[in-house]
């Protein structure tokens, strides 16, 4: 887990500079929402002049777009860029929902044998509604264990959180079993939190 993090951390900072990261996060971790400028700037926890020129490079470059509500200006990633689908999965990976989440995981992150998220923002498919799809595969945490230390993620990414937990021992038995919803995870897109394909591999 901390190997994990340190690399995430360290491609995100030699990508993007700092106030981009806090820009990208919040537009392309929710693409289908617009955000205005005060929003954004409380967001990125940067100064206004800071956040407004990242705006308008962005902006410039294709990669947002701004639109006029009244006397504010709304932003939105632009879905119709040629690197959309490529700067979204980035920013999930990196500096976005996926590494909010690898945070909040990381003081039980020894307790986790895999972690991942899947579902329909793994798959790209998520609107500002849905939830967040979460899988567990431990010895001993708890649903409330769990809960507890997801409370202010849930309300720092403005997403419920809905997690599911297996032992190491019935991940096995249900796919031996063919259980249907497990098969279907498996084939599915996926986030690693914590692990990874391969280490999931060892559990069938």
């Amino acid at each position: 887990m901390p190997i994990m993090k340190k690399l995430n951390s360290s491609l995100s900072n030699v990508l993007f500079p700092k106030v981009r990261q806090g820009v990208l996060s919040l537009l392309y971790g929710q693409p289908n929402q617009t955000f205005h400028t005060n929003e954004i700037i409380r967001f990125a926890n940067s100064g206004t002049g800071a956040v407004q020129r990242e705006l308008e490079k962005l902006t410039t470059a294709g990669l947002i777009t701004i639109q006029s509500i009244g006397n504010q200006k709304h932003y939105k990633a632009n879905s119709n860029s040629p690197i959309f689908s490529e700067l979204n999965n980035i920013v999930l990976k990196t500096f976005g929902l996926a590494d909010v989440l690898r945070q909040a995981l990381s003081s039980i992150a020894i307790q986790i044998h895999i972690a991942f998220i899947y579902g329909s923002v793994a798959k790209q498919e998520d609107t500002t509604r849905s939830d967040i799809d979460l899988m567990l595969i431990s010895e001993n945490l708890t649903y409330a264990d769990l809960f507890t230390l997801l409370e202010d993620t849930q309300l720092q990414l403005g997403r419920a959180i809905n997690p599911t937990f297996y032992s190491p021992s019935e991940w096995s038995k249900k796919l031996h079993s063919n259980n249907n919803f497990l098969i279907q995870i498996i084939k599915q897109p996926k986030i690693f939190l914590v692990g990874n394909e391969d280490e999931l591999n060892q559990f069938r």
